[in-house]
């Protein structure tokens, strides 16, 4: 066990239980170790932004650092528990591999999934990673957040096909098109001969909470009715919304509705978008 790392943790969770600025030598009694060592702890933890030192008083405080981290984790927690049965529901209408996500430092992580039911389908495991810029819960997720972060997932492109992006201004006019149609379609972009649709899951406030999508073997998916995946698509995050508390019940056909007047009820959705 990495003895550096234990007394590090001891000093935060000192700091996070304590109701108000600790001094070195508080600090250093409780967590038993010495003045210089804890001073070093301490030192490196407000380089990093967890720890404040209070001059006047020559004390520490911890910063909300921490309780941003432990929401990031609970909400992914929260989050799967309450999208659990509408990514079954969702995996039994369309039949092919559904997943949930979260972003993540420019990056995608699958937090949960459910398998198609075909023997042939789009494999993932709970807790892989993919790029943002080319995986349709990614590009779908991208597409709300700020442009600072866009930029940065934009400067940072590999091609991985021939059809994924190629730079930054590319990445924006796909993201244009998932706000403006409320959905992400992503065709063969990160892995070739792959289709995928998605929706971020948002707050009322707009926050991307995470994204819900399904995937399958393209020409599969494209001889069935991808219009069919669109909507289920559209319903499972709107209902996870609801469950979450940021909706009510009319709310859950109300993207299916404005989608099928823009695109109709067969239509095929815009290889331009990919």
């Amino acid at each position: 066990m990495e003895t550096t790392v234990v007394k590090g943790l001891k000093v935060l969770e000192a700091l996070a239980s304590s109701t108000g600025p600790r001094t070195l030598t508080d600090l250093a009694n409780q967590c038993g170790m010495s003045k210089s060592n804890a001073h070093r702890l301490l030192g490196t933890f407000e380089a990093c932004g967890y720890v404040r030192r209070v001059a006047e008083t020559r004390s520490y405080e911890s910063t909300l650092r921490l309780w941003e981290m432990g929401l990031r984790i609970f909400s992914r927690l929260d989050l799967r528990a309450v999208a659990v049965p509408h990514l079954r529901e969702l995996a039994a209408v369309t039949e092919e591999t559904v997943h949930l996500s979260v972003f993540d430092r420019g990056e995608v992580i699958y937090i949960d999934k459910v398998d198609g039911v075909h023997a042939v389908r789009t494999y993932v495991n709970i807790g892989d990673r993919s790029p943002a810029y080319c995986s349709s819960t990614g590009k779908a997720m991208l597409a709300h957040m700020p442009e600072e972060t866009i930029r940065a997932v934009g400067s940072n492109i590999q091609r991985f096909t021939d059809k994924t992006v190629s730079s930054l201004e590319e990445l924006q006019a796909h993201l244009r098109r998932i706000r403006d149609q409320g959905y992400s379609v992503t065709s063969g972009e990160w892995r070739a001969g792959v289709l995928g649709f998605a929706r971020a899951i948002r707050s009322p406030s707009g926050q991307v909470i995470g994204a819900v999508g399904v995937a399958g073997p393209e020409e599969r998916m494209r001889q069935s009715d991808p219009q069919k995946f669109i909507d289920a698509v559209l319903m499972a995050a709107s209902r996870i919304e609801h469950d979450l508390g940021f909706g009510n019940d009319t709310a859950t056909s109300s993207d299916v509705g404005k989608v099928r007047k823009t695109t109709g009820p067969r239509s095929k959705p815009a290889r331009a978008a990919n």
